[in-house]
């Protein structure tokens, strides 16, 4: 008699918790008893790889802001190697770990509520290629033990905060090995790689042999033959297919210790060749139903639908085909809400300007008219550059972490006031980091650099990025903003020559920046603000 009575007690416990706290965790929200989910990736002054290791000094500023602008929760991206350098045995990032208590505790009291977008692939903690961590996750093992402990951990971690509402994996950060296992070929290695990750168990239980053969366009002796196809090989559908069932099984392992956990599906589809030349589309439908979430994940963006032939297209034109898109989801993910975690109006990443594109005059038509849309077929939305951010290329860029990354030379050490810390270069010493491996991001030809200096005595401030340097004269605090022409990030070195020394802080090395025309880089509004607001107004 007493499991009705404790699981009835349980359930007016949450309820009175909603009502007191202001809070609600995603599944509410999907249920439609909570409201519309409305929230701003938050990655404060730099972005989301540095996020993690600098001190976001501003952070109450920015999250009121951000509350202010009319969203009611912030997503934040957790990257697994920065929260969990070391796998065998497990090791944890402990700054990384207190840094998100310190943002939800400060999201909580300016009423936001914290989306969690858990792996995310890329940050510069730690030696070594990252994509061998995600690669693993492939077979039972080390990777896969240590992502379980890693998952679990965050979700204790987060659900310890009143403020806390979910998270979501995405099919994003697990994609790169769909490329580079393309390319292992039918040697040895190709093949054993296959069957280690269980893609010929797959192929084996899922087509016969005959069917097999057809696709990849030879004969086989048998399963054990099977390698990864090549991209222009009609037998990608079969990977595709296995991929997809990886992901779900993900998922599932990782709900078992993060209740709830979502997952971002693939909306566009994958082109596969056949011999005669013409080509499916490979949907990701099997992942849409994102195992026992109460709401499937998404991205959309204004290409989808389009042919992507350069098209500048008006807000009518992309507003038809919202719907179709949403109405698909719908459809194969048996229903469930949906959550477009990232929601793109804009774009400006290099390499698809081919890309179908809003035409400027038309974006805040788009956003006025995509609203009703969003509000009768989604339980909320999220948008990804809420503030334009350069690929900076430095770890430790706020020397949040003292000296990690870095180089000091000459009686150079870390000082620290009622605004944090900074590094003290004197005349005569200088810090140094090595970039050379860090091409995270969009890389133009050029490089750029920022950062917040001052002196008690003028002073000179060389900049060195590789083989060419500039030269800034330093006196009380002042920020520099330079440009290296043709220039690829390498060795970078901050040195000062004369007076009693320079600090410098809040350092940038970046060759692009994403724009999401809502605010710049500097923090000024964009021209897309006020529309972007007006369009939280309505939802």
């Amino acid at each position: 008699m007493k499991r009705p009575y404790m699981k009835a007690a349980a359930i007016l416990g949450a309820a009175a918790f909603l009502f007191t706290s202001g809070f609600a965790r995603a599944e509410d929200h999907a249920a439609g008893t909570a409201g519309y989910l409305k929230s701003a990736t938050y990655y404060s002054d730099d972005w989301v790889v540095n996020f993690w290791n600098s001190e976001s000094r501003h952070m109450d500023q920015e999250l009121a802001r951000i509350a202010q602008d009319g969203f009611n929760s912030i997503i934040l991206v957790v990257p697994w190697r920065e929260f969990q350098p070391g796998m065998s045995p497990c090791t944890y990032n402990q700054y990384a770990w207190d840094k998100l208590d310190r943002v939800m505790d400060a999201a909580a009291a300016q009423g936001l509520s914290v989306m969690l977008r858990v792996g995310y692939t890329w940050d510069y903690c730690g030696a070594g290629n990252v994509m061998e961590r995600y690669q693993g996750l492939m077979q039972e093992g080390t990777e896969r033990s240590a992502w379980l402990e890693y998952v679990g951990r965050l979700y204790q971690a987060a659900s310890s905060h009143e403020n806390f509402c979910g998270g979501f994996l995405t099919w994003e950060d697990f994609w790169n090995f769909t490329d580079s296992s393309a390319s292992l070929g039918n040697g040895v290695k190709g093949r054993s790689m296959a069957k280690a990750c269980g893609y010929v168990d797959y192929a084996r239980e899922n087509y016969e042999l005959e069917e097999l053969e057809e696709m990849y366009g030879h004969k086989l002796s048998g399963y054990d033959d099977l390698y990864f196809p090549a991209r222009d090989s009609q037998a990608r559908s079969v990977f595709y297919g296995f991929y997809d069932q990886f992901l779900n099984e993900l998922l599932a392992d990782s709900q078992t210790v993060f209740p709830g956990l979502s997952m971002e599906v693939r909306l566009d589809v994958d082109p596969v060749e056949h011999k005669d030349g013409s080509q499916e589309g490979f949907m990701h439908s099997s992942t849409f139903p994102s195992g026992s979430a109460a709401y499937t994940s998404a991205m959309y963006g204004i290409p989808m639908g389009f042919m992507n032939e350069h098209e500048r297209v008006t807000a009518a034109e992309a507003l038809e085909k919202v719907p179709v898109f949403l109405n698909r989801l719908h459809v194969y993910s048996g229903g469930k809400p949906v959550y477009l975690d990232q929601f793109l109006f804009t774009d400006n990443t290099v390499g698809y300007e081919y890309n179908a594109q809003l035409r400027d005059d038309e974006k805040s038509l788009y956003l006025e008219g995509v609203a009703p849309i969003l509000k009768n077929s989604t339980m909320g939305y999220g948008i990804w550059t809420y503030r334009d951010y350069g690929d900076n290329k430095l770890f430790n860029a706020q020397f949040a972490l003292g000296m990690d990354g870095w180089r000091f030379s000459g009686g150079s050490c870390i000082v620290e006031d009622e605004n944090g810390k900074s590094a003290m270069i004197p005349s005569g010493g200088n810090i140094y980091q090595n970039l050379g491996g860090r091409m995270t991001g969009n890389t133009g030809k050029d490089t750029y650099v920022k950062l917040r200096t001052g002196a008690a005595e003028k002073c000179r401030l060389t900049i060195r990025m590789g083989s060419q340097s500039r030269t800034v004269d330093v006196k009380e605090e002042r920020k520099v903003e330079l440009k290296f022409s043709n220039c690829r990030p390498s060795d970078f070195t901050i040195s000062v020559s004369g007076g009693k020394g320079a600090y410098v802080d809040d350092v940038q090395v970046y060759t692009f920046v994403t724009q999401g025309e809502l605010y710049n880089m500097d923090g000024s509004e964009g021209k897309c603000i006020e529309a972007l607001r007006l369009m939280n107004q309505k939802l």
